[in-house]
């Protein structure tokens, strides 16, 4: 005697069609795709504004802002901002702020110092005095400085994206914003700058004798043969 055993099938309490599947699919990736974008929102770097309030220089983001006191008899005589950096010249410091570090660095100023052109970009920012040069990176927040020679007078700055010239009496300077440091070239007895030509990344320059490039991510002068 054979007996046939049948599964008894049972009616589904909650069917689920594809259309619901797809549905339920299509409202996880909008959850997904909205806590992505609110992640990086609050990540995200904004650009700096700078303002001095009574004793303090404060630098003001999208995410907060930081503050850093003035000593007594401390005057600010120039604040400047741009993208990510922000410069404050006082009487006896240069004040650079990094919007990533959300951090002030500070540099010191001679006694009888005195600034004599400034630059501020996105990434950097450049001071030149009647002493020094100096240059500060947003991304450590940190100034680096190059001395000038007795007699060596600053002629031409130019900066442009992630690069700065510096054109003095007896030397060429470039400065980026991804190598700490400024880079110097002697100029040859009588040599001259004849033409400059300037990109975000690159600087050419030609003298009377040769051809000299400066790269962004290139440390060093290149002589063009």
């Amino acid at each position: 005697m054979k007996v046939h055993l049948t599964r008894q099938r049972f009616p589904s309490k909650c069917p689920v069609s594809r259309s619901h599947i797809g549905l339920i699919c299509l409202g996880l990736v909008v959850i997904w795709g909205v806590g992505i974008t609110l992640a990086i929102a609050q990540g995200r770097v904004t650009d700096v504004l700078v303002s001095v309030v009574q004793d303090k220089v404060i630098a003001v983001t999208g995410v907060g802002q930081s503050e850093i006191d003035l000593s007594v008899d401390e005057t600010v005589q120039s604040t400047k901002a741009q993208g990510l950096t922000a410069l404050a010249i006082t009487s006896t410091r240069l004040l650079g702020f990094s919007s990533q570090l959300r951090h002030w660095g500070e540099q010191t100023l001679a006694g009888d110092e005195h600034v004599t052109t400034s630059q501020v970009l996105r990434e950097f920012c450049l001071v030149a005095t009647d002493q020094h040069l100096y240059g500060f990176q947003e991304t450590l927040a940190h100034w680096t400085g190059e001395d000038l020679g007795a007699s060596e007078r600053v002629q031409d700055v130019r900066a442009q994206g992630n690069l700065a010239l510096v054109v003095t009496t007896e030397r060429l300077f470039g400065y980026s914003a991804f190598m700490n440091g400024f880079h110097a070239i002697a100029l040859q007895g009588d040599e001259r700058v004849q033409g400059i030509e300037h990109t975000g990344d690159a600087i050419l320059i030609k003298t009377s004798r040769r051809t000299l490039m400066f790269r962004s991510r290139m440390a060093g002068w290149i002589e063009q043969s």
